[in-house]
């Protein structure tokens, strides 16, 4: 008789065979091939849930789940629509919230402001191949993008935006952990309850300049996107 481990590592293997979005076994299917109970079989799913590996949807069964490397580093454009193009997915972006508001004091510091400056606050949604992926809240220092609001309604890419405004956008610093997103953001990414997301707070310099450009906070799903954050070798040898 197979185990629940048995049972976990023989559809483990089966599934890193299979792609991307791909349907995997019922339930049923699962008890009449391997001659297991139906709890065995739900549990062996639900350890291939908790390791990212499928994707349960309900009312329409369990997919192939294949999670994309964000990778985080100065030597990457701080662009989330060129990572997921590169992975070969697409990403769209559009934005819930534009306005002006004042700076508070510590994102002052960080955007080199005065406390109370006027900065333009972004807050965007973006979808990973039409799935809801990441929140952000962006803050933009003054006058760096003119009239951003017009801009993103004909490019998605603040980085894109940033160039085209004559900046060369590098990411100055960042700092990423795991937490429980705020109500509003978890209900925009639609997560089941109780759920954790990354959480990404950077901030954009120019790379010519230094000036600080934008500072920003993203929420990120994490069973669709995995952060891996590399630290650039800047080591020169002695001579």
């Amino acid at each position: 008789m197979t185990s629940g481990r048995e049972l976990v590592a023989v559809l483990e293997e089966r599934v890193r065979s299979m792609r991307h979005g791909e349907r995997v076994p019922s339930e049923h299917d699962i008890m009449a091939r391997y001659e297991v109970s139906r709890s065995l079989a739900r549990s062996a799913l639900r350890e291939l849930e908790a390791r990212y590996l499928v994707r349960r949807v309900q009312g329409a069964g369990t997919f192939v789940n294949e999670r994309l490397d964000y990778v985080i580093s100065r030597s990457r454009k701080p662009s989330l629509h060129a990572t997921i193009a590169e992975a070969g997915r697409t990403a769209r972006t559009f934005v819930v919230a534009i306005g002006s508001h004042s700076a508070p004091e510590p994102l002052a510091d960080t955007l080199n402001v005065a406390p109370g400056t006027p900065l333009v606050r972004l807050e965007r949604l973006a979808y990973v191949d039409d799935e809801p992926t990441m929140f952000l809240q962006e803050w933009l220092a003054p006058d760096v993008i003119l009239h951003p609001e017009v801009g993103l309604t004909v490019i998605e890419s603040v980085e894109e935006l940033l160039r085209g405004s004559g900046h060369d956008p590098v990411r100055a610093w960042f700092r990423a952990t795991v937490d429980p997103p705020p109500p509003l953001v978890h209900d925009r990414l639609a997560l089941p309850r109780g759920s954790r997301t990354w959480v990404v707070d950077s901030c954009t310099r120019d790379g010519g300049t230094g000036r600080p450009l934008m500072a920003s906070r993203a929420w990120t799903r994490i069973d669709v996107i995995r952060i891996v954050c590399e630290l650039d070798d800047d080591f020169r040898p002695a001579p």
